[in-house]
């Protein structure tokens, strides 16, 4: 499952604000938009022969990263693959972000799934990943796996999100109207000569991308409401105050959206190879999109098909059973359904319609359910959430 950069998520700046010809950067670790070489179309107007939405080839190396001085604070965003209302999810998108505070810069650590890490099983079922880490061992453990993978003394703040979560941080990014298209382009992996390695370098160019295009936009009121509806949507330890902390420190050294030699991405373990590097902007990720279906759709290989209307009918099923059993036990409520609000399950929805049908239906019995139970706490945070989603969605 795809990750985002939770922390620097923007209402107010689109995420075609990046012209697809202008060129910024480019050498040995960090490259940047240049112009899109000849197309090869074919009579659907498909790129059949190139992935032309490219900035350069880069090669990752294992040194000629730059190596800033002073405080560094560690957020883990991990993409975890995790069906509807199931608490187990495997890890599969693992970027580690550095904030170098007092150098004004930003390091990525995009680490693949598969990298060999002890999940707990015998070493002959090939099942000691660090994806199986997180869904077998727990959080705790994942976490130091990835200190030992990243060479990291510790992690400071971590960020989870599925599939539905990943779908709402899109759209506060600016790709509302292509959220689902976006995230496939993100986690597709087979249409790639390098494969797995390739998608991973994706998202964490996508990052450094969205992190560029958004962060001179986060000192103001919108930028302010775009951070706590991103942190409201996730799974996470880091408050706003934190991630606030954290954007002022690295504005007062220097780091602005302008500067893209600040932040560089990086795969752990190291690896020497040649990758694309993608312009994530809205036309591109269409033009991407296409050129996937057209080369794995054949072979019928999309390891990550997106039926929504499957998903759909599967979500308002778990909604009519929970509805059943509220007259009897708040506590089987309870147990439907905190997971799926715990997913922001709702936002994989399309139609704004229903997704708010959804929502209003799963938090009202959710409510009801923790108030006969005297919890609390989880009734104020559902109640604040929505106060929030609400603003956020009048924003708009």
């Amino acid at each position: 499952m795809v990750f985002l950069c939770v922390a620097l998520a923007s209402c107010e700046k689109s995420a075609d604000d990046t012209p697809a010809g202008q060129k910024i950067e480019t050498n040995s670790t960090t490259t940047a938009i240049v112009s899109k070489g000849a197309a090869h179309l074919n009579a659907d107007g498909i790129d059949t022969v190139s992935f032309h939405v490219t900035d350069s080839t880069v090669t990752l190396k294992s040194s000629g990263f730059p190596a800033p001085l002073g405080r560094v604070i560690n957020v883990m965003i991990t993409g975890v693959d995790s069906r509807l209302g199931d608490p187990m999810g495997h890890a599969d998108a693992n970027h580690l972000v550095r904030f170098f505070v007092d150098s004004g810069c930003v390091e990525i650590i995009s680490i693949p799934r598969d990298t060999p890490s002890d999940a707990g099983f015998e070493d002959t079922t090939g099942l000691n990943k660090l994806t199986n880490v997180r869904a077998n061992r727990g959080r705790a453990t994942y976490l130091k796996a990835i200190c030992e993978i990243a060479g990291v003394q510790k992690i400071d703040y971590w960020v989870e999100l599925g599939f539905s979560q990943a779908i709402g941080l899109l759209e506060l990014m600016g790709y509302k109207d292509n959220a689902s298209s976006t995230l496939r382009v993100l986690r597709s992996r087979q249409a790639y000569s390098a494969g797995d390695f390739q998608r991973v370098y994706n998202q964490g160019q996508f990052i450094r991308q969205v992190m560029l295009r958004a962060f001179d936009n986060t000192d103001n009121i919108v930028g302010e409401l775009a951070l706590r509806a991103s942190l409201s949507v996730v799974e996470t330890n880091m408050t706003y105050d934190a991630c606030e902390q954290i954007l002022n420190d690295l504005r007062s050294h220097g780091f602005h959206s302008e500067n893209p030699a600040r932040i560089w991405v990086r795969m752990k373990p190291a690896l020497i190879a040649k990758l694309k590097v993608y312009a994530f902007d809205s036309a591109n990720v269409g033009e991407i999109n296409k050129q996937i279906t057209h080369r794995i759709g054949k072979l019928g290989l999309d390891s990550i098909p997106i039926n929504q209307e499957t998903y759909e009918r599967r979500f308002a099923k778990l909604i009519e059973r929970a509805a059943a059993d509220s007259a009897r036990s708040a506590s089987s409520v309870v147990r439907l359904l905190r997971r799926p609000f715990e997913q922001r399950a709702w936002l994989q929805v399309s139609d704004p319609t229903r997704r708010l049908h959804y929502r209003d239906r799963l938090c009202s019995m959710l409510v009801s359910s923790h108030r006969r139970m005297k919890n609390a706490n989880a009734v104020k945070q559902i109640q604040d959430y929505i106060a929030l989603d609400n603003r956020v969605n009048a924003s708009k």
